[in-house]
């Protein structure tokens, strides 16, 4: 991937802000059913792709993934796992994996696909997922509408209990901009590579839990941010704008977690907030397959232990 191929999300719209007010963040009853069987009777493996008409009328595809102990009595938590740009729904199924741990605590895992066509597609930004704000400040609600109607089509079909975000890259993107919603669907946060902070559109968001991961060594969004068109500024200074949202001390807690891994959280916040920087690590999923391209994986750490630990022990 190439920086002017990531695009880049920042908060959401006015008027999808006050879509997001009204959903509830905890449902409160077991849905229809939904798909969940084959012709033997046996739980769909390793997922179903399944598409839904958005309110606009259009088509989406996303992934659904239901545990082995899957109770259609019983509330499931539900995690979103989105990909990144030059990646897909399948491709983070796999690369993003969760499915160990979602057969052991009986988790719902949802993988939505990026929208990937644009009326604007000429410009250098546009691809792949269509958020509402990015470097230029174009507003482009489109896909943050598909993930709150998603939301609100599992919770119908499906016997949920908690919805949480995790995202790679332009997916770890998509998480920041569904965070800056003053009352979004989600419970908790995690990015891997990329997030972002706007103080116009995320100033004013709730505290929620939010973990994330970035390597010294990316190439693709660096630590130290981006010029234009991309405006972003050191991974340190978007993460203690965060902290702030969440009510966080002044003074980010700095200690070693592994050999190369240092762990930076905050005291008494409303929110946890918790960030691991990589040392040699490239734009990559800890504990991950390693693709070289995109430099070196870890094996220290397990992001996907990490954020399950974040998201459902702590």
């Amino acid at each position: 991937m190439k920086p002017a191929t990531i695009l880049l999300f920042t908060a959401v719209s006015a008027g999808l802000f006050a879509a997001c007010d009204s959903r509830p963040t905890t449902p409160a009853m077991c849905g229809s059913g939904g798909f969940t069987h084959n012709d033997n009777g046996e739980l769909h493996r390793p997922y179903q792709a399944l598409n839904m008409t958005m309110s606009s009328g259009e088509e989406r595809m996303f992934l659904l993934r239901l545990p082995d102990g899957y109770d259609p009595d019983t509330p499931s938590d539900v995690v979103f796992n989105f990909h990144g740009a030059e990646s897909n729904a399948h491709e983070q199924f796999v690369y993003g994996d969760f499915n160990a741990l979602a057969d052991r605590d009986n988790i719902i895992l949802i993988m939505p696909d990026a929208n990937k066509v644009f009326p604007d597609r000429d410009h250098e930004l546009a691809t792949y997922w269509d958020a509402a704000w990015e470097g230029t400040k174009r507003v482009r609600d489109h896909d943050l509408r598909f993930v709150i109607e998603l939301v609100e089509k599992i919770q119908t079909e499906y016997c949920t209990g908690d919805f949480y975000a995790a995202g790679m890259s332009a997916g770890g993107d998509m998480t920041t901009a569904l965070q800056c919603a003053t009352h979004g669907p989600f419970r908790a946060y995690a990015s891997v590579t990329y997030r972002y902070f706007d103080t116009e559109d995320c100033g004013n968001a709730v505290p929620k839990p939010m973990i994330s991961f970035h390597g010294t060594e990316d190439r693709i969004v660096p630590l130290e941010g981006l010029p234009a068109p991309w405006f972003d500024p050191h991974v340190d200074e978007i993460m203690q704008s965060w902290a702030d949202v969440n009510g966080c001390d002044a003074g980010v807690i700095e200690e070693a977690f592994t050999e190369n891994v240092t762990r930076y959280h905050w005291a008494n916040c409303d929110a946890r907030i918790v960030w691991y920087l990589i040392e040699g690590g490239g734009h990559t999923w800890p504990g991950g397959n390693d693709p070289p391209t995109w430099g070196h994986t870890t094996q220290e750490i397990s992001a996907s232990e990490l954020i399950w630990s974040f998201f459902f022990d702590e």
